[in-house]
């Protein structure tokens, strides 16, 4: 009986992990970048390393407002103006997974593509095509892509 019990909780523990989405970070670069989280009181995150042709992934938050800033060198996420790139998101209740991505054009970046994607959809960010002002989004769960440079 108690072993039973005992598998039934590791099958849900197990299912609770299996089901945190999370946000994947791929830099596609030959060379580094750096990224820290931002919460919407304005709250920063350690400061993390993403070596050339690596990829790293965070949690994503039912926090509104909640940034992952992306840059080409480790000082520039407090340097306004620097080659930052920021990629907000926030989950709305209904399963919509709203995406705010922008960009300052300097190296790294500049020339370079940025791809948003998600389970069952291809949002690319600057890819011709119109979407309303710095947003992209799909109806659904599942974890959300960044590729930088692909």
């Amino acid at each position: 009986m108690r072993v039973t019990t005992l598998l039934s909780s590791l099958a849900a523990i197990t299912t609770l992990a299996l089901a945190v989405e999370q946000v994947i970070i791929k830099n596609h670069l030959a060379v580094p970048v750096w990224y820290t989280t931002v919460d919407q009181t304005g709250y920063r995150s350690e400061t993390f390393y993403i070596g050339a042709h690596d990829e790293a992934s965070l949690d994503q938050s039912d926090r509104p407002g909640v940034a992952v800033k992306i840059t080409p060198d480790r000082v520039d996420i407090d340097t306004p103006g620097k080659g930052v790139l920021i990629l907000a998101y926030n989950k709305h209740p209904d399963g919509w997974i709203y995406y705010d991505l922008s960009a300052h054009n300097y190296f790294p970046f500049a020339g370079s593509k940025t791809k948003l994607g998600g389970p069952g959809s291809d949002n690319d960010w600057n890819d011709g095509q119109k979407h309303d002002p710095h947003t992209v989004g799909y109806q659904g769960h599942g974890d959300l892509y960044l590729d930088i440079g692909y």
